[in-house]
């Protein structure tokens, strides 16, 4: 049986924010949640698009190619490796989706995670679907 509560709490615990169940199957977990990026981030990451872009800074390119790109690859790094540690420690299954990142909030990475038993076998695709996000 999920413990639902413990999980949601795991997931805040390790600095996710907004974590919110959407209501699915009692045998499966779906959250949407979010990934805040801090200074530090923001900073490397327009650091990194100055460096790399040839286009001027805050060009379309210089935000799409490079700084929400780096911003997106961090969130999904991170919130990733908070996944695979809930799912040893719970020893649970997981599958998540990100969307992308735009110019317009840029300082947050939102997420969706189907988590269920190792034995249940749902497909984040078709949970979307019939949630209709």
């Amino acid at each position: 049986m999920l413990d639902k509560k413990q999980i949601i709490k795991f997931l805040e615990d390790n600095d996710l924010t907004d974590v919110e169940e959407l209501k699915y199957k009692d045998d499966a977990l779906v959250v949407r949640f979010y990934y805040d990026f801090d200074s530090d981030e923001l900073a490397s990451a327009r650091a990194y698009a100055n460096d790399e872009c040839e286009d001027e800074q805050e060009s379309d390119e210089w935000y799409d190619e490079f700084f929400l790109t780096y911003l997106n690859e961090i969130a999904v790094d991170n919130a990733g490796e908070i996944i695979e540690e809930l799912m040893e420690e719970f020893e649970l299954q997981a599958q998540y989706i990100t969307y992308e990142t735009d110019k317009e909030s840029y300082d947050y990475c939102e997420f969706i995670a189907v988590i269920s038993e190792i034995d249940k076998n749902y497909n984040i695709e078709d949970v979307l679907d019939e949630l209709e996000l």
